[in-house]
């Protein structure tokens, strides 16, 4: 058995597992899991890259919810979701910037994430990555749902696929 350590991922495929980790903890109810990850990401200075891949993965899983209005129902029913799950306003507004980010145009994408960002971030680390956690979650869960599969394996699989093309 090497006892040399594994290498460490590229910075993309990073910042996907600190926002996913949680975000399958969430969905698997783990509140104090979630709780321990969301402090590693900020004790360890990754949460604003975190909250930088949050629109890219809200954008996966968004794209794959089956028309005629999967998407637009998972952006409208978000508000009520979150806020009966995490019951913080604040975070929830997080949430929404970032969906609707999710929604831009290509051509507009790379702005619009830079602005949601700056705008999150000076809300505080910890408070950026809850809002994109919790709108991630909510992708997660609602998009698989509406194809019967399931969120938690398939959270695994679009880590693996944003972390291979970012």
């Amino acid at each position: 058995m090497s006892t040399r350590p594994k290498p460490e991922p590229p910075g993309a495929a990073r910042a996907v597992r600190a926002l996913l980790a949680p975000v399958v903890a969430c969905l698997r109810g783990d509140d104090e899991g979630v709780r321990l990850l969301l402090d590693d990401t900020c004790e360890a200075g990754a949460a604003p890259d975190a909250v930088r891949a949050a629109p890219a993965i809200a954008r996966v899983y968004l794209g794959l919810a089956p028309p005629p209005d999967g998407a637009v129902g998972i952006v409208r029913e978000f508000p009520f979701a979150a806020i009966e799950r995490f019951g913080d306003p604040d975070l929830v507004a997080v949430g929404v910037e970032c969906l609707h980010v999710a929604r831009v145009p290509d051509a507009v994408e790379t702005i619009a994430r830079a602005v949601f960002v700056d705008d999150v971030m000076a809300h505080g680390d910890r408070h950026a990555l809850e809002g994109a956690v919790a709108s991630c979650w909510w992708c997660a869960l609602r998009s698989a749902r509406l194809r019967n599969v399931d969120p938690i394996a398939e959270a695994a699989a679009i880590c693996r696929y944003v972390a291979r093309v970012a």
